[in-house]
């Protein structure tokens, strides 16, 4: 079980970051920050999910 307090990522996510980190580097500076861009609102999309998510089950909990 993964403690999520460590902020330790899966040997999986590892390899990923690294894939990511690899094709980051070669970005231009706008290609950057269209992906910055793009990112902080997938970020948004996520942190909706998880609100909905975590309401749903607390209802589900006072039924």
């Amino acid at each position: 079980m993964m403690n999520f307090e460590s902020n330790q990522l899966t040997l999986e996510q590892e390899f990923m970051h690294q894939v990511f980190v690899t094709k980051v580097r070669d970005l231009s500076e706008a290609e950057t920050k269209e992906l910055l861009i793009k990112f902080h609102k997938q970020m948004l999309f996520k942190d909706n999910l998880q609100k909905k998510l975590f309401n749903e089950a607390e209802e589900e909990i006072i039924k």
